[in-house]
This record gives C-alpha cells, sequence and structure tokens, in this order.
C-alpha cells in the first residue's frame, strides 16, 4: 500500500530496542520472562560472534563482551524488581503449587526435617524439639501420645505459634512411611489446597476467565471482596462487579453458594489428581554439622549401615530424590549423605571467601563432615553441576574418597562449539555467566521472579523444550514435585546459589579433575539438552583408563530419576572396585 500522505513511515524497532523493551517489561511482568530470554539470546549470540572474530584476527586475550549499551537498563530493571522485593508466602494466593509450611519430627518428638515455608512461618532450626514449640498442654499430650503409639488416632490437629506473632497456624500431625528405619511424623498445615485442574474445570464448565478463576480461590481462601482488591491493585467496585459475573456464570445465589460450589468442584477435582508420594521428599534424618563459621544441614537417605556415598546436588534440583531410587539404596546398602550447599535451601552463605574458591571451600565442609559423621571412607556421587564440586573435594581429600559417580554431569564447558549444542535457555545463560557475568545476577533475578508468581510449569518446559525425552521425565507427577522443589530450594535465599554454580560449569577445571586418582564412572544420558555426549566423550579421553563411561541411548539429562537402576549399578562397580 502506498503511503498516501508521502511521509516515510518509521522504521521497525531494532533488536537492541526489542530488548531494551523487554528488560522493562520483565521488571513489571513475570510472565514474559521466556520473551525477554529469546531477546537476550540473540542479542548475546550476535555479541559473542563479533567477539570470537576479533579474537582471530587480533591478539585479544579478553574472553567477555562490551555490554556497556544495555547494562544500565539492566542496572535499572534490577532496582525495579528488588524494590518489588519477593513475595512473602505466608500472604499468597492459593495456587497449584502452594509451599505450605511441613515439619517432620521422630517419635521422640526432635524435629529432623521442615521446608523453607516451615522456616519462614515458625521460628524452628534444625535440632529444635516438639517442646520448643508453645503448644497448649492438651494437645501437646495428644501429641506426644501419637508419637508413642499410645492413641487409636491417626492425626493429631494442633495450633502452632507463627515467628511473627500472628494467627497460630493449624497443623495435621500423622506417621508417615517415609523412612524404613524409623517411625517420622509430618506436620503440615491445614488449608485448603487449589488442585492444578481447577483452571480448568472452571473455564470448561462455567466459562470463568483466568481472573475470575483466581478471585474464585481468593474466596475460597476465606477473603474478603476488600482484600482481593487490595492484594490485585483494584479498585473494589471492580471486584465486586467481578464477583457479580462469577454468580451469574455458576447461576449461584451468592458467596456462601458459590464457595459451596467450589469446594465440591475441589473434591472432585482431587479425586483424579495423581499425587506424587510425600516420602520420596523427606529425608530419613537429618544432620546439623557444626562448622568453624555456621552450621551445614545434610539430609540423608538409605541404609545408615551401607556404604557411604556422599551426594553433591546440582544447580536446581536440590536433595530430592524418587521412591524408587529410595528403595534401591536400602535394597543395596547404601547410605546417601547430602549436604546442602551454602546459599542453597535453609544452608548459611559462605562468605569467608570470593566466588572463584567456592569447590575448595566446600571441599573443606566435606572433610569435617566426614570427620563429624565418622566416616573414614565414601563414595562421592555428582549430579549435575554438583560433579564440578565433587572433583575438587575428591582432588582435596584424596584416599578418603573411594570412587567418583558423575551422573549427568560435566564436562567443562568453555568453548563457543559447546553452548551451540544447549538447548535455548541453558545457552543463554551459560554464555552470560561466560562473557557477559556482570549481568548474570538480573538474568536469574527475573527467573526467580517467574518462580516466585507460580511460573514452575513454563520455567521446566523452556528448560527442556528441545529434549522431549526428558519433558516425558519432567512431566511423571512425583518428578515434577521433585523438579519444583529444587527449583524454590535454588532461590530460597535469591540469586547467589545459582550465580556461584553459574561461574564454576564455565569455567576450565580439567586440571582439578585430573590432581586425583579415583576410579571415576560417568553416567551420561546420550539426549543430554546441556552437556552434549561428545563433550563428554572428549572428557572421557582425558581422564584416562581410571574413567569409564556409559552412555544411555534413550535419556537425556534427567537420568537420576529416569534410571535410578543404571545409578545404582554404577555405585556397587566403584563399590567393588
Amino acid at each position: 500500500m502506498s503511503n498516501q500522505s508521502g511521509s516515510t513511515p518509521p522504521a521497525p524497532p531494532s533488536s537492541t530496542q526489542e530488548l531494551i523493551e523487554s528488560i522493562y517489561r520483565i521488571a513489571l511482568e513475570p510472565q514474559t520472562y521466556d520473551s525477554f530470554m529469546g531477546h537476550w539470546d540473540e542479542f548475546i549470540l550476535e555479541q559473542v560472534s563479533k567477539l570470537t572474530a576479533l579474537q582471530a584476527d587480533s591478539t585479544a586475550r579478553d574472553d567477555t563482551v562490551n555490554e556497556t549499551e544495555i547494562s544500565k537498563h539492566f542496572a535499572i530493571a534490577m532496582q525495579l524488581l528488588e524494590q518489588a522485593g519477593r513475595p512473602d508466602l505466608r500472604t499468597q494466593n492459593i495456587s497449584p503449587h502452594k509451599r505450605l509450611p511441613q515439619l517432620v519430627f521422630n517419635s521422640s518428638g526432635a524435629l529432623v526435617w521442615h521446608n523453607n515455608a516451615a522456616a519462614d512461618a515458625f521460628d524452628v532450626r534444625l535440632g529444635a524439639t516438639l517442646d520448643c514449640f508453645d503448644i497448649p498442654p492438651p494437645q501437646q499430650a495428644e501429641i506426644q501420645a501419637l508419637f508413642k503409639g499410645k492413641t487409636a488416632s491417626s492425626v493429631v490437629i494442633a495450633r502452632l505459634p507463627t515467628l511473627k506473632k500472628g494467627k497460630p497456624l493449624p497443623m495435621a500431625f500423622k506417621l508417615t512411611n517415609a523412612s524404613a528405619h524409623e517411625r517420622l511424623f509430618l506436620a503440615s498445615e491445614v488449608r485448603q489446597t487449589w488442585p492444578e485442574q481447577m483452571g480448568r474445570l472452571l473455564a470448561g464448565g462455567f466459562g470463568l476467565s483466568p481472573s475470575e478463576v483466581q478471585i474464585c480461590a481468593q474466596l475460597v481462601a476465606g477473603h474478603t471482596a476488600v482484600d482481593i482488591a487490595r492484594d490485585r491493585s483494584t479498585a473494589l467496585g471492580t471486584v465486586r462487579t467481578q464477583i457479580k459475573k462469577i454468580l451469574q456464570k455458576t447461576d449461584t445465589t451468592g458467596q456462601v453458594d458459590l464457595v459451596n460450589l467450589l469446594h465440591a468442584t475441589i473434591q472432585i477435582a482431587q479425586q483424579h489428581e495423581i499425587k506424587s508420594p510425600p516420602s520420596a521428599k523427606i529425608p530419613d534424618r537429618v544432620h546439623n554439622i557444626a562448622l568453624p563459621d555456621r552450621n551445614m544441614p545434610v539430609e540423608t537417605f538409605g541404609d545408615p549401615l551401607g556404604m557411604p556415598v556422599i551426594f553433591f546436588h546440582g544447580m536446581l534440583d536440590g536433595n530430592g530424590i524418587s521412591q524408587r531410587l529410595r528403595n534401591l539404596l536400602d535394597e543395596n546398602s547404601f547410605h546417601l549423605i547430602c549436604p546442602v550447599r551454602p546459599s542453597f535451601g535453609t544452608a548459611p552463605p559462605d562468605e569467608t571467601g570470593p566466588v572463584a574458591t567456592a569447590p575448595a571451600r566446600l571441599a573443606r565442609d566435606i572433610k569435617t563432615l566426614m570427620e563429624r559423621m565418622g566416616i573414614k571412607q565414601a563414595l562421592f556421587l555428582g549430579h549435575m553441576a554438583g560433579s564440578v564440586y565433587a572433583m575438587h573435594a575428591a582432588a582435596s581429600l584424596g584416599k578418603r574418597v573411594c570412587g567418583i559417580l558423575s551422573v549427568a554431569g560435566g564436562a567443562p564447558l568453555v568453548s563457543t562449539s559447546q553452548f551451540a549444542t544447549m538447548s535455548p535457555r541453558q545457552r543463554v545463560v551459560g554464555l552470560t555467566a561466560r562473557y557477559t557475568p556482570r549481568l548474570l545476577p538480573f538474568i536469574i533475578r527475573a527467573g526467580i521472579n517467574q518462580l516466585d508468581n507460580a511460573g514452575e510449569r513454563q520455567f521446566m518446559q523452556s528448560l527442556y523444550q528441545t529434549s522431549p525425552i526428558d519433558m516425558r521425565v519432567a512431566n511423571d507427577p512425583e518428578t515434577t514435585q521433585i523438579l519444583y522443589g529444587g527449583y524454590h530450594f535454588t532461590i530460597a535465599q535469591g540469586h547467589r546459589a545459582f550465580e556461584i554454580d553459574s561461574y564454576h560449569v564455565v569455567r576450565d577445571w580439567t586440571s582439578i579433575a585430573m590432581q586425583s586418582n579415583q576410579p571415576v564412572e560417568l553416567l551420561h544420558g546420550m539426549h543430554d539438552p546441556v552437556v552434549s555426549y561428545s563433550s563428554i566423550q572428549a572428557y572421557h579421553r582425558q581422564l584416562g583408563d581410571r574413567a569409564r563411561l556409559t552412555g544411555l541411548p534413550d535419556s537425556g539429562q534427567l537420568i537420576l530419576y529416569q534410571n535410578p537402576e543404571e545409578v545404582i549399578a554404577a555405585l556397587i562397580r566403584l563399590r567393588n572396585a
């Protein structure tokens, strides 16, 4: 079509302009994270290409990209994110992936595990007991009777005072089958949950919009129209109008009638909801290892008299394991010992040195752990990015380490060809960590914002969008919950844990691996979307005769959950070496 006015049409926005716009948008709209990452991926690939050409034509040694043009925009958007803060889980609306406080006690009343939501709600520390909670004497007596098996009741409800001295939370105590070695009791907050299928059921059955579904969730949670208006930063009249539309669409006579309908729908959704076994999340025991400058939580699974296996968790996985792996540990006499690395979960940060020395400092912590737990020798299992730390610790501890198993673990990621084979999400994080490390905190903080706003499934799908095998594994209900738990385990204290790990996985740590001489098992999926199988083959050749590579032809990155039998088989080979 011709331009009738004769004026020149505006030029389309450049890729840099689109990137800048997406930087600011994500600070306000968490759901646009994937769009932003697409723009940033395009930008950094172009800049790395220019850097590679520059290095080829000169003696330049610098391996960082000049990001001055856009760094100021990242800084401003980061300020916006920090000013907005992270949501208080205690005041959040019901979501499909709610994180309710959970505590686990043994029959003696000792607290052996708690999740991050419980740490936010209560003044709890490892080593606490039931007596530390100000529970009314009649309810405490009921709980003690439950613990000792002297009551016919299978569940006891007690109100526990919260850290902020607000309204006590009702907690249901009941026996769990989490451990084959000890009677453990799970205490969970008593609160109506919102099944993941509710949105689909309400949209399909009554034509409710996503906004109306969210209002229904808030009404079920006991929120008033005033509460909803405040939470949504919306006028009270607007919320009342929306509620009237919901009543019309559902043919209910009032809010009481509507809530009754919603509760009935929740029961239907729950009947068809597949729930993951809670026992896969709860360790047999949690130790609190005293280090010179802080404490380190250590979760354990499996046979306490079996061969010690020290587990080094990765960047996003946490210490959650499947029920299948848990059973195999018991059957094959392995004791999985899982330290929580600094800044992950509830573990305090290690502020005694720079980022570059984090693996060496963790090796020192592992030495202390082995001394305090009376472990003379152990196998090391490095999962994903945890393999970097396992190799550092093995080099430091020498003969106290019988062997090293790397599961979906690393080869050093240092070349552009290695980054090119990664799935888009992992590639853009890796390139940022390698070439524009100053901007990495914003990339991570923006991802945290997505997770804080119930974006776990979107986050997971972006990680495995190019790996159909991993996506099938991730969609298993038990694995989904383990992965979601791992994401929140990583970001519990902010972006620092992810930032430190990102720094190390894109550095050349081959020399550290060569300082140890223990036998090594490399267990790797041939369709791994992060570390290509060819990279692992090259790393295997560098390790020489002491290493054995097992490639799994029908697996990607999630082999710990898909192939636990292969993991155990590799541990048995190392134990027998």
